[in-house]
């Protein structure tokens, strides 16, 4: 991983290795994606769910980070829910219809008009500002996704 590092303004690194160690000590690997673009997956070897994964988009770094097992979160977060929709001209929209949870793992976001939408949680959501990413609540919303993905486990 410190090829992705390496490439990074000192204070970009910081938080990103911050968040990396994290997730080591959640028991995650970092595995290189296989796309053009410089990005690593995290893998737990007992959730078979993506939850965390650095990827960048003209040479700027970006989180993609799942966080539905939580209630609550401040605007920063709800924020990016909106910029993710947007970003994909709001087509990846609405329940899936996978039949894992009806709809109920996934993000709401309204807009002042009235406009609501919904956006799947299987899909990560993209936090673009690195510089301005509220470091603790990134990992106490990590640390939830992961103990929800954990409880659902069958029993060993």
């Amino acid at each position: 991983m410190e090829d992705y590092l390496d490439a990074l303004a000192a204070d970009e690194r910081t938080i990103l290795s911050a968040i990396a160690s994290y997730a080591f000590g959640l028991g995650y690997k970092a595995k290189k994606d296989k796309t053009r673009s410089l990005g690593y997956t995290f893998k737990h070897s007992r959730i078979k769910k993506q939850i965390l994964r650095f990827s960048s988009n003209k040479g700027e770094p970006i989180i993609r980070l799942k966080f539905f097992a939580s209630p609550t979160y401040s605007s920063f977060f709800h924020e990016a829910i909106k910029f993710t929709i947007e970003e994909y001209d709001f087509k990846y929209t609405g329940c899936y219809g996978c039949g894992n949870c009806n709809g109920t793992q996934g993000y709401r976001y309204k807009y002042p008009d009235g406009r609501e939408y919904y956006r799947c949680g299987t899909e990560l959501i993209e936090i673009s500002d690195v510089r301005k990413v509220p470091l603790g609540e990134l990992l106490d919303l990590f640390k939830k996704q992961h103990e929800y993905y954990l409880s659902s486990l069958p029993a060993a």
